[in-house]
């Protein structure tokens, strides 16, 4: 089979794995049919995101209702539009578990821990929270890393999905300068792409601020409560923490804590801080915000390529 027909099918095959997965994920939590909770405000946001309205307190989150304006599904359209963020992100991650040589079962197996956990849960459950295409445009920038421009412009658009994904920035960074360590180039350039976006999202964002002063979610709606009380969103999560954080990926936590200590047993560490460094970045949200589950989601890619880990080096098999 040509290359070319090769690749096109596997896309296809991947479409459909994700389209399959999405409706068994849809099964397990109530299809959400109409804009709820903070999915109004983007709905909103979707029928004119160049003009928000004064209490839109999501107004500068603007790259899903953008989308979603652009391609004709407006208001409530979104929720459309969110379906097939959610099945472009399943189909992303098939597609990336077969490119690394794993086998079908493998891939959907990866595919599946993704479907059914939060990342996926969240924007199909509440209908209007663009959530999966900050996931997508994440893992994106994390596969495009040979490809630093791509990977930055990837980032960037992320952290208009939702200004959550700068957390990853560090990691992303990391990873950055070992890939391209790695090919034999210069480790800052991965660094200094990052620093770039990040710089570029905060461009755009004190624009969007001047432009929408009176938008609830912004840096200073975040940051005021911390003067009073460095540990104020801290302990505002408190009650419901160790409930919150598990309940983003369930028994998927095990997937990246195992596939670390196998690294860890074998004394890599450097790769074992790697894989869980997306960890530490989501839960560093904790001090800034106090949606865990939410926040906690964030660590996807440790989840992810633990399993991608475990698969790859036959690790689910006890050693005698």
């Amino acid at each position: 089979m040509p290359p070319p027909v090769r690749a096109g099918v596997e896309l296809l095959v991947a479409v459909i794995a994700g389209g399959v997965l999405m409706q068994i994920a849809a099964l397990k939590v109530a299809l959400g049919t109409y804009p709820t909770y903070l999915g109004k405000y983007y709905a909103m946001l979707a029928t004119d995101p160049f003009h928000p309205a004064p209490d839109n307190p999501v107004g500068h989150r603007i790259l899903a209702p953008l989308v979603s304006w652009a391609i004709g599904l407006r208001g409530s359209g979104l929720l459309i539009t969110n379906l097939l963020f959610v099945l472009l992100f399943l189909a992303m991650v098939f597609y990336w578990a077969r490119s690394r040589r794993h086998g079908m079962l493998p891939a959907l197996f990866a595919t599946s821990v993704m479907a059914l956990s939060m990342p996926v849960f969240t924007t199909l459950h509440y209908g209007g929270y663009p959530d999966a295409l900050g996931y997508l445009l994440l893992f994106g920038a994390w596969w495009a890393l040979p490809r630093l421009w791509l990977s930055g412009a990837l980032f960037l658009m992320a952290t208009l999905t939702h200004e959550s994904s700068v957390f990853l920035a560090p990691w992303l960074g990391v990873e950055a300068v070992h890939a391209r360590r790695g090919a034999g180039a210069r480790g800052w350039g991965g660094a200094v792409a990052m620093a770039g976006a990040v710089l570029a999202f905060l461009a755009i964002r004190l624009v969007l601020e001047r432009a929408h002063p009176s938008v609830e979610y912004t840096a200073g709606f975040y940051l005021a409560p911390l003067l009073r009380d460095p540990l104020h969103w801290f302990r505002e999560s408190a009650p419901h923490r160790g409930l919150g954080i598990a309940a983003a990926f369930n028994l998927g936590w095990t997937f990246a804590l195992a596939a670390a200590a196998h690294l860890a047993v074998q004394r890599k560490w450097g790769e074992a801080g790697r894989l869980l460094l997306p960890i530490g970045c989501a839960l560093a949200q904790l001090f800034l915000a106090y949606d865990v589950t939410r926040l906690a989601t964030l660590a996807f890619p440790s989840v992810l390529l633990g399993v991608e880990y475990l698969h790859r080096t036959d690790a689910w098999r006890a050693r005698a």
